[in-house]
């Protein structure tokens, strides 16, 4: 980024095709939409290029990077008020391209396709303070530190945000069953 910072058009490239699809998901599943993810992944990149004389490598970029990410989807949500479509554009490939009628891995497959669905709605049922901070912590692979930095909460609200969200999630995706 700092490259970038100085006006080189081929670093920032880089960091695009680095961090696109990463940043992508992210915002899909931020707002439901795995359309609207993709949209909210370039217009992030889009802000960074325009701020980019301003960035201070005080985190790592991917922090930066995420901050720009989650505002705008907080923004999107607030302003659209829609919740919940990932679930319905999730890929839904048909029996024919999981394999062969005969194999017994099929069985196997559609169960799992099917816990993944759940999941997904679980997801998105779970209030935004809980849903960003399983996303940002499983999903992207972020550690506390890192997370406070994009949310801006302390560590140990975000530890407690995990918990309670994981708790809520499995809670969800069980049925009600511990």
């Amino acid at each position: 980024m700092l490259l970038a910072a100085g006006g080189s058009e081929e670093a920032f490239e880089q960091l695009v095709r680095r961090h696109h699809a990463r940043l992508a998901r992210y915002c899909g599943k931020s707002v439901g939409s795995a359309a609207e993810g993709d949209e909210l992944a370039q217009e992030t990149l889009v802000r960074l290029w325009e701020a980019r004389r301003d960035y201070q490598p005080r985190a790592p970029f991917v922090v930066f990077m995420l901050t720009f990410a989650r505002n705008l989807c907080r923004k999107r949500l607030r302003d659209s008020g829609r919740r919940g479509r990932w679930q319905e554009e999730a890929p839904q490939a048909g029996l024919e391209s999981v394999a062969s009628p005969a194999s017994a891995d099929v069985v196997d497959q559609l169960l799992a396709r099917e816990q993944e669905r759940r999941v997904r709605e679980a997801m998105m049922a779970l209030p935004e303070k809980f849903r960003e901070v399983l996303l940002l912590r499983f999903d992207q692979g972020l550690d506390y530190a890192e997370i406070a930095r994009v949310v801006g909460r302390s560590e140990a609200t975000l530890r407690s945000r995990v918990f309670h969200g994981l708790k809520k999630l499995r809670a969800s995706v069980s049925g009600g069953r511990p």
